[in-house]
């Protein structure tokens, strides 16, 4: 039998030898099994051979949609428009779909030698919305993977959007994604179903791969038995080995050879090497996505401080091999895992994405697709390597304001600070923000980087409010302020957090501190909405829309000068606004790994408030001596009316020994008992000095008035 099998080894190398073989083998091997018993259990013994379980070249291995793999440029699907600073996606030939019931029909016969009939499991489908609020209905679904492109075209150039060559740049495209068999479209949207599918229920790598080669243009002989229990397949189309496998349809650890009690005759040669052991994104299995996702975090100067990786806090995974998705989140540690195996060439995307919030970033055409979320390829991978699939977010180095990949580093560390506020926010006792926050991160605006929480998305501006906010979006957002944008904008933001570095020096002064300190401050504002309420919402935003208006630019944009009606509303938004700012940067930072000294040229972290810069000192760090240092009788500060260290001096326990302005023996409260007392109609400051005493039984009483005396209320 060795020297038989041999012989057609040999022979079936050569192609004019491959008819005479196929017809012969059957015959050779079928009559080989009645005189060399021991014999069989040799051949039995090749399907622990990885080469022959899987072997190589035996599946054809082509485009795969989603990856570029060609360089081809005929065919290609594009058109000549202006790409927002990212780079179009571009379309080659459409791809023949493998996953078609009738192909994955043939594929399981050829496989497994019987027929099947199959029902389809999914639904290959795509939306086409008429509006914005159509387009945001769709985006809000979490059920819904959603890509803008077909999903069963060759990519020639991966990218960041695509631009469908039949529809305007501000059309709304339509939005492709793959969902279970019966399912319920949303209402009154359009709606198509591309292709009926079926993907294997429990996963089966040989199926897929089978499926795939035979929609790519390979052909296969008629299956030649061994014995009862195994057989050979061939590949005609080209030269290829040759692939043996059990005579019988798959059974569970066929599937998924890694499932306990399974024998080591399912294991193939580097399979799931050490079972389900841990490897960097806790998995070994050559076949299983994983890895670690972390985000630069830049203390000071890019030149005088060590990088430090931090991880990406829960943010959105997604695997991707044609119609096969797998959607998942990074845990504390940066680490993701996927429930799904993949054989190889699998696409992995990170978006800065969860429940709790999305980070999108402003866009000067395409307004529509601020909706989505900040996404990174962050690469293709093939068994083997998906199981170290680790990726770093970087700040540009040498950084400009036209950086492309700037907005992404800054988006991911907003989307951190969005997790550890809620971890600071819960630990005292204070009301998180609101799921599913929209924010917006840009550095188109004219307010030198500041951030906003005008809560659009949540608390709905009636059409004259939002008709007089073109200002205010110059100011906070953007100097394009057409009307598909302010569409966008008012439904699709909460928050905005400005990353215009001051003096346009992106590489010092545009540090993660800087952006998370922004960040701390309008989520402060969101918490403060989720207990005040929609009301008084309306009249804080309306507030500084109107001072806005009046003086942009001036020097009391965008708070006012304390004496407007309504000026009470924001004293209290920004007083608690800037103690989440300046307290939970100090809870993330401690001393913030600098020394003493001014900014410059030392490049120590440092704080800045009233226009004095704080470094850290022996007492406090930057964050929090800044803010200990408050004066509310600072002429050079034209907001010195906002009480910035209020709530501070209503928590520590030190007397301000170097400001003597302030009178602070309250040593007391709590934070939770300071964010308490900011009610829905608590609206000026006199009125939180006597809810926060009232709900605190009047503690400290005398000690507390004498304070917010020395705050001038």
């Amino acid at each position: 039998l060795h020297l038989l099998k041999t012989t057609y080894e040999n022979l079936y190398t050569h192609t004019h030898a491959k008819l005479f073989i196929a017809l012969l083998a059957p015959i050779l091997f079928l009559s080989c099994q009645k005189d060399f018993g021991g014999g069989i259990n040799e051949i039995k013994n090749i399907a622990n051979i990885k080469s022959k379980y899987d072997p190589k070249n035996f599946f054809k291995e082509g485009p795969v949609p989603g990856v570029a793999t060609s360089t081809n440029t005929a065919n290609r699907i594009v058109s000549d428009t202006l790409d927002n600073g990212d780079d179009p996606i571009i379309l080659g030939a459409k791809l023949n779909n493998p996953y078609t019931i009738s192909n994955m029909q043939r594929a399981y016969s050829q496989l497994y030698g019987q027929q099947i009939t199959l029902t389809a499991t999914h639904l290959y489908v795509r939306y086409k919305p008429a509006d914005i609020d159509q387009f945001k209905t769709l985006i809000d679904d979490s059920t819904l993977e959603l890509q803008d492109y077909p999903m069963d075209y060759e990519v020639i150039q991966d990218g960041d959007y695509w631009q469908d060559p039949t529809l305007g740049t501000e059309d709304i495209g339509w939005l492709y994604t793959v969902v279970p068999a019966g399912y319920t479209p949303l209402a009154g949207i359009p709606y198509e179903i591309v292709r009926e599918l079926y993907l294997p229920v429990t996963e089966n790598y040989l199926w897929e791969s089978m499926a795939e080669s035979i929609a790519l243009g390979a052909t296969y002989i008629d299956t030649i038995p061994i014995d009862d229990d195994f057989r050979q397949i061939i590949r005609t189309d080209e030269q290829a080995d040759t692939l043996i496998i059990a005579n019988r349809p798959p059974t569970p650890c066929s599937v998924n050879p890694c499932e306990p009690g399974c024998p080591e005759t399912w294991l193939p040669d580097g399979y799931c090497v050490g079972g389900s052991g841990t490897g960097s994104g806790g998995t070994t299995n050559s076949r299983i996505p994983s890895g670690i996702i972390t985000v630069q975090d830049i203390r000071t100067c890019l030149a005088t401080t060590a990088v430090i990786p931090v991880p990406l806090l829960r943010g959105r995974v997604v695997c991707k091999r044609w119609f096969k998705i797998w959607r998942g989140y990074t845990d504390n540690q940066g680490r993701f895992t996927s429930t799904k195996h993949f054989k190889n060439k699998v696409k992995i995307i990170v978006k800065s994405k969860n429940e709790d919030a999305k980070v999108s970033k402003i866009r000067g055409i395409r307004f529509w697709q601020i909706f989505f979320p900040v996404k990174q390829k962050i690469g293709v991978y093939d068994a083997g390597d998906m199981s170290h699939a680790d990726y770093q977010f970087l700040k540009p180095v040498n950084a400009s304001a036209s950086n492309k990949e700037l907005p992404i580093w800054v988006a991911m560390t907003v989307h951190n600070s969005v997790q550890e506020f809620r971890d600071y926010t819960t630990a005292d006792g204070i009301q998180n923000p609101p799921s599913n926050l929209k924010i917006i991160v840009s550095n188109w605006g004219a307010s030198q980087g500041a951030g906003s929480a005008p809560m659009w998305a949540k608390c709905v501006p009636l059409s004259s409010e939002f008709s007089n906010v073109g200002d205010y979006v110059k100011f906070f957002i953007s100097y394009i302020t057409s009307s598909p944008l302010l569409s966008v904008l008012k439904s699709q933001t909460d928050m905005v957090i400005g990353y215009q570095a001051s003096l346009n020096d992106y590489n010092c002064r545009l540090n993660s501190p800087q952006i998370k300190s922004i960040a701390y401050h309008e989520l402060g504002h969101a918490s403060h909405y989720a207990q005040a309420g929609c009301e008084f919402w309306k009249i804080y935003r309306v507030r500084i829309t109107n001072e806005i208006i009046t003086t942009f630019n001036g020097p009391t944009a965008p708070y006012g000068s304390g004496n407007e009606t309504n000026a009470g509303v924001v004293a209290l938004g920004e007083m608690w606004g800037s103690f989440c700012e300046f307290f939970y940067t100090d809870r993330r930072y401690g001393n913030g790994g600098g020394g003493t000294g001014t900014f410059a040229p030392n490049g120590a972290f440092t704080a800045i408030l009233q226009n004095t810069e704080y470094g850290n000192n022996t007492a406090l760090n930057a964050y929090l001596w800044a803010i200990e240092n408050f004066n509310p009788n600072d002429p050079d500060d034209v907001h010195s009316w906002i009480p910035s260290g209020l709530c501070y001096d209503l928590i520590d326990v030190r007397n301000e020994a170097t400001n003597p302005i302030i009178d602070d023996q309250v040593n007391s409260y709590t934070p939770e008992e300071c964010f308490n007392a900011l009610m829905p109609d608590v609206r000026t400051v006199p009125q939180f000095r006597e809810r926060i005493l009232i709900q605190n039984l009047n503690k400290q009483e005398a000690q507390v008035r004498n304070l917010f005396t020395s705050y001038n209320y």
